[in-house]
């Protein structure tokens, strides 16, 4: 899987969400894999996360997820199974208040975002049931396609 440079961002204590670059889906593309790098090695102060996301004229169509940066690189993804009305949007990150705090004590955040887009695929198709327990007798249940368990009494 070959990413692309989106950009790269060394964040201050002023940053709350922060425009990284554009990232633009072919047509039928439903998801983007993000590849965060931290880019200097990781100190005594414990970096933690900040909230990824893709944004349109529509909101965050393909949602927002806490994302870790490792200096090895961390590949979070953006999607939800559904491509976006919008096909041209705008990668942000908003690093959480805890890492601003070691920032501000002069500890650079830097770090660098690629992308991939594609289409998520979903094994199987469909449902699949299982059973469940409750101890006194087995209670079916039925996994629907957005994940949510469906008991059948």
């Amino acid at each position: 899987m070959s990413f692309s440079l989106v950009g790269t961002y060394t964040f201050t204590p002023d940053d709350t969400q922060v425009i990284i670059g554009g990232v633009s889906l072919d047509a039928g593309d439903d998801t983007i894999w993000v590849r965060i790098t931290q880019d200097q090695p990781t100190g005594p102060w414990p970096w933690s996360y900040g909230i990824l996301g893709w944004k349109t004229s529509f909101g965050y169509e393909l949602g927002t997820t806490k994302a870790f940066a490792e200096t090895d690189g961390a590949v979070q993804r953006l999607g939800l199974g559904l491509p976006p009305v919008e096909r041209s949007g705008v990668l942000t990150f908003e690093p959480r208040s805890f890492n601003l705090a070691w920032i501000k004590q002069g500890n650079p955040w830097t770090l660098t975002f690629e992308a991939k887009t594609g289409v998520q695929v979903e094994a199987g198709g469909g449902s699949v049931t299982f059973g469940v327990t409750s101890g006194t007798r087995d209670i079916p249940w039925t996994l629907n396609s957005i994940g949510l368990a469906n008991l059948n009494p």
